[in-house]
């Protein structure tokens, strides 16, 4: 994206705002995105959204007495947090959003920001030019857990400055980078990415070394198992379902690609963790596909030529 691509978009963006999510809204949320219309289950269970159908707070919709799916139910779950009527909810909806409300909800926030610079094979991204970036904050009550633990003064041994993450305010989890086209309705999702977690470790890793006897070697130890309890398997599905939402519901994308990882790493001359671009989109139902984001045709023509002539170059969600 150009610095004016961004700037015009930065326009129609908040500061921050409030992201809530509970286990398995990303099923939901799927689901009433990518069904045009009301479905039969059985006809569901033939494609790819079928991997969503069990889900626990999916479940309940499917395993109605007449055997069709709907948006509107589905609706409800996606956005749980949101206005609407109960009188005019199903017995099976009711089920599920009760489910919804008694599961754990973590009251992220999210901000934006830019990223990028001339030097965009250090910067990572798959065209000259620059991200605009959706971070996604720790919920309210992180603050209390890392002030009874390590201590809010060592918030920066879990930042690293060269990264995009908020400076101030609640700390960035996790972030995702994109570069959008938005007027040909078009995004890729560059990277999704969380140092916190990883830092963490590896301050344990080194207490270990350095001060196994020390208390703070126990109270990072910690924070650590309180950390990977809540967020370990949540950041990048709640990432992801915020960069998803946001393109979709907010700016109106109608294809969104993702990289596949070895392609992926030779159009932004790097390696990232595989599971990020392998398992994750898989379970949001991304296709694998041989297409490529028109926008990147002009600019990588000759990087793009040496991918391999066979097999998938990206994920890709079309809605």
């Amino acid at each position: 994206m150009t610095p004016e691509e961004i700037f015009r978009l930065r326009q129609d963006l908040p500061r921050a705002e409030p992201f809530n999510y509970y286990t398995d809204r990303e099923s939901a949320w799927l689901l009433q995105a990518l069904l045009p219309e009301d479905t039969p289950v059985r006809a569901l269970r033939q494609g790819r959204l079928a991997r969503l159908l069990d889900r626990p707070l999916v479940k309940p919709l499917t395993a109605a007495g007449d055997g069709i799916i709907r948006r509107a139910d589905l609706q409800v779950l996606a956005h749980a947090d949101g206005s609407f009527l109960y009188d005019s909810l199903s017995p099976a909806t009711l089920t599920a959003l009760e489910r919804a409300f008694d599961l754990p909800w973590l009251d992220f926030e999210l901000s934006f920001t830019v990223w990028g610079n001339n030097n965009w094979h250090w910067a990572q991204t798959s065209r000259p030019g620059v991200n605009v970036v959706l971070q996604l904050n720790f919920p309210g009550d992180h603050a209390a857990l890392l002030e009874r633990t390590v201590g809010l003064q060592d918030r920066g041994k879990f930042e690293c400055s060269r990264h995009p993450v908020r400076r101030t305010g609640r700390p960035t989890l996790a972030w995702a980078r994109l570069d959008i086209d938005h007027g040909a309705g078009v995004a890729l999702i560059e990277e999704v990415q969380s140092d916190w977690l990883r830092f963490v470790r590896w301050e344990l890793d080194d207490l270990r070394r350095l001060r196994p006897r020390s208390r703070a070697l126990r109270d990072t130890q910690a924070y650590e198992a309180a950390l990977t309890a809540r967020y370990g398997k949540v950041w990048p599905r709640a990432m992801l379902l915020a960069a998803l939402m946001l393109l979709r519901d907010r700016l109106g994308i109608a294809e969104i690609y993702y990289h596949q990882p070895g392609p992926g790493a030779v159009l932004k001359h790097c390696k990232p963790p595989v599971s990020l671009y392998s398992s994750l989109p898989k379970a949001f139902c991304f296709e694998p596909t041989r297409d490529v984001p028109p926008f990147l045709r002009p600019k990588r023509r000759k990087h793009l030529s040496r991918l391999p002539k066979d097999g998938p170059l990206f994920w890709k969600m079309a809605f």
